[in-house]
């Protein structure tokens, strides 16, 4: 809110961005039919008044019963700008505490592990461990690995359900069967504006589903957030703000994972250098000095060719 006189680039920030504020929240926040109410409602309150811009605040909250202080905060009372970042995304999975389940998990996980390039170029080579050579050496350790089941774990898990209180015994029950993913994402306001977060999230077998996260998760702090999402499906990417509706300056840190930045070369033909530092001095020390007399004669040369 200053004085016209006093802005440097009065056509954006009194006509292009309080034209994009409005058309926001017209089409994100409040929608369509909601913004329209309330704006009539200002125009026949304010008709042949002098309102000021408070009062177009204080109306538009009192007419669409919406909170939206963090938004004329934003817009028009800041130079900040929209640029969220979508930084991490954690996949997480419930520890059922039952040793025959978690552990085959963390036997899964091992075995998903890259490969040993000392093992692949061993096994390339015909090398063989000399466990696998002579089988009688063999002992209870190369039979049974660190994920091998026992039943004291068994024994503990049976002492972990009979403590549970019916309702926690349900509710674990539930979970389990369900298995369902948990994601955990991170997100930061570079721009320092708040917004709500539209996220577009596709996954492993092609289908999409959209997501609004509403304005007020910043209220505890407007620099970093996180989401706790529950799907059933595996998540394979995320993308913030997919249809652009929030005026995010920086749309190459919308997507998780990362997307390949697209740019060009320009093609050009380069000019020779010139300087003092790009001069050849070496062969410009060879060059004559012009007299008046081949000064003259250049000139005639170049007078008679216009002539012809």
């Amino acid at each position: 809110m200053t004085q016209s006189d006093s802005v440097l680039r009065l056509g954006p920030n009194a006509y292009t961005k309080p034209a994009a504020a409005l058309n926001i929240l017209r089409e994100t926040i409040l929608g369509r039919e909601l913004f329209d109410f309330a704006f009539k409602e200002y125009a026949q309150r304010w008709m042949y008044k002098r309102p000021t811009p408070s009062d177009f605040f204080r109306t538009m909250e009192e007419a669409s019963g919406v909170d939206l202080d963090w938004f004329w905060r934003g817009w028009f009372y800041t130079t900040d700008h929209v640029d969220i970042s979508i930084d991490r995304v954690y996949q997480l999975r419930l520890d059922t505490q039952d040793p025959d389940i978690d552990f085959a998990r963390e036997r899964q996980e091992e075995l998903d592990k890259p490969k040993s390039l000392t093992d692949e170029r061993n096994k390339a080579e015909g090398k063989e461990l000399w466990v696998d050579r002579f089988s009688d050496i063999s002992d209870f350790y190369d039979e049974n690995d660190r994920f091998t089941v026992t039943n004291k774990e068994r024994n503990s898990y049976k002492k972990f359900l009979k403590d549970l209180k019916p309702w926690e015994r349900k509710a674990l029950e539930r979970a389990v069967a369900e298995d369902k993913n948990y994601y955990v994402m991170d997100f930061s306001n570079h721009g320092g504006l708040v917004m709500p977060i539209i996220l577009e999230m596709t996954f492993t077998d092609g289908s999409t589903d959209m997501m609004r996260i509403p304005a007020e998760i910043w209220r505890r702090t407007p620099k970093a957030v996180s989401k706790l999402i529950i799907t059933d499906k595996e998540l394979a990417s995320v993308t913030v703000d997919p249809r652009w509706e929030t005026a995010d300056v920086d749309t190459q840190n919308n997507h998780y994972p990362r997307k390949i930045i697209k740019s060009r070369i320009e093609s050009y033909k380069s000019k020779p250098r010139s300087g003092k530092v790009y001069r050849d001095i070496m062969h410009d020390s060879t060059t004559e000095l012009k007299t008046e007399d081949d000064d003259a004669t250049e000139d005639e040369g170049s007078s008679d060719d216009n002539e012809g």
